[in-house]
């Protein structure tokens, strides 16, 4: 039997407002609250962040520590990885290290024979792996490489295909863990090229760091974010390694690392770049993963969490999440049903009910990120725009993502292209015919106030997508000129 996905959702939810709109009202009623409470929760994330962290002394890792670290490739540009392992390879006062480069399911020699080439190149160190049939996504390549690291190995350390770190990253990483009894550190991740248009892109990425890392190292309830991951082995192997149960395998290692007793670090240090999505699908794609497979994680269990440690845990999983779909739904619906006068109370109930459901969303997404910016130093006013623009552009993606995670529809895991040549400006269907539903709205006879509002907040997503899609072009074109 087919389950409905997201999509699915909101066209019958649409029909049963258009239809039934009183019996529609209680569902809009109930994302409404949640959305209110995630807001909430969200809002929470960005207040307090001029607490300091205390650094606990540890005794524990006076012992040699000894890295590897973990490249899980796949379809990946060769000039990208390359990058990413010369910088590895350029590392000054680090301690012993390996480098475990795992090609998953790769079909292309193309692609994975050069990288195997400079790893052997590089020397002794650098170790390359070519597999098919690795399944998990990049949860499976990060397992086969654990299972082949070197036994005096005290450390994991994960990095991204696209990642050029620091030539002292592995250094600060050693002096991290030497200063404290963490069993996971976490850096923040950062952009190359964010300069220019791309300056408000990055700073609205770096928005959960500025605000739910730092709150959440307050708390001992750092999560993982997928690179720049500094992990210890034993806690790794017992923890049972990765798991591809979700799309976000960090996130989810994450909370089992958690549960388990384990305590991660939030070091608030830039240490690597990596690229920034270079074209429109990228970066919906991107935040429909981190929004579906982090809902997914969430509704797992938070079981064996402390109660502050479990709200800032739920802040994390949740950052990404909206239930604009159904509100939307509900609004076309209503208004439909109120433009035919059919139901007419019930209508107007359920239009206004809608309308004040689209707000709460856009205080969700929008509120916590600029008052997080304004407590941690106020940005660009142009920064803070173009972020602003990107953060509402983006609220479809992760509300179907929120959507698809809910009805178990997430999918499976999809990497972001880094080929230049595989960008697409496409903007889809439904963004369109969204802003067009919205603008019909608007000149529905006797709509009520909360009605027309959320009719504008429909429409909006289009043209800042639009915004955000030029942006992406310049930032694309500014690091591949033709």
């Amino acid at each position: 039997m087919l389950r409905p996905d997201g999509r699915g959702v909101f066209i019958a939810m649409t029909a049963l407002a258009v239809l039934l709109p009183a019996f529609a009202i209680p569902a809009i009623a109930l994302a409404a609250v949640i959305q209110a409470i995630l807001g909430a929760i969200n809002l929470h994330a960005g207040l307090g962040l001029r607490a300091s962290h205390s650094v606990v002394p540890s005794l524990a890792v006076r012992r040699r520590l000894q890295f590897s670290v973990h490249v899980a490739t796949h379809d990946e540009p060769p000039a990208v990885v390359e990058r990413t392992l010369r910088a590895l390879a350029s590392q000054v006062g680090a301690p012993e290290f390996e480098v475990i480069v795992l090609d998953n399911n790769t079909s292309d020699p193309v692609l994975w024979r050069p990288i195997a080439a400079l790893c052997d190149a590089l020397g002794p160190k650098f170790r390359f792996y070519h597999e098919e049939g690795v399944t998990g996504a990049k949860a499976g390549a990060l397992n086969i490489a654990l299972a082949r690291t070197a036994p005096a190995v005290t450390h994991v350390v994960v990095v991204d295909a696209d990642y050029e770190v620091a030539p002292d990253f592995l250094a600060i990483a050693e002096h991290e863990l030497r200063r404290d009894n963490a069993d996971f550190v976490q850096f923040p991740q950062a952009y190359r090229g964010d300069g220019g248009a791309a300056q408000g892109l990055s700073l609205e990425l770096a928005d959960y760091f500025l605000r739910h890392a730092r709150h959440a190292d307050l708390a001992g309830a750092m999560l993982l974010t997928g690179t720049l991951s500094v992990i210890s082995r034993n806690a790794l192997e017992a923890a049972g390694g990765w798991s591809g149960r979700t799309i976000t395998e960090d996130a989810e290692l994450g909370l089992r690392l958690c549960q388990m007793g384990y305590r991660g670090r939030f070091v608030d240090r830039i240490v690597g770049r990596g690229l920034l999505p270079l074209d429109l699908g990228g970066l919906s794609l991107q935040r429909y993963r981190w929004a579906a497979g982090n809902t997914d994680t969430v509704c797992g269990n938070l079981d064996g969490l402390p109660a502050r440690a479990t709200l800032q845990v739920f802040a994390q999983l949740t950052a990404w999440a909206n239930l604009a779909l159904p509100c939307a739904a509900g609004l076309i619906g209503g208004g439909v049903a109120l433009a035919l006068s059919h139901q007419e109370e019930a209508s107007r109930h359920l239009v206004t009910l809608s309308g004040i459901g689209l707000v709460l969303v856009y205080l969700s997404v929008c509120l916590p990120m600029v008052v997080g910016m304004v407590i941690s130093g106020r940005p660009p006013l142009k920064a803070l725009h173009v972020a602003l623009t990107a953060r509402v552009a983006m609220i479809l993606p992760s509300a179907l993502g929120t959507v698809d995670a809910l009805l178990g529809r997430s999918g499976s895991f999809q990497r972001t292209s880094k080929d230049v040549n595989q960008a697409t400006d496409a903007v889809g269907l439904m963004l369109p015919a969204l802003a067009l539903a919205g603008t019909a709205l608007l000149i529905v006879p006797q709509m009520p106030a909360a009605g027309t509002l959320g009719a504008v907040l429909i429409a909006l997503p289009y043209p800042l997508t639009l915004a955000t899609r030029r942006r992406l072009v310049a930032y694309r074109t500014a690091l591949y000129p033709a």
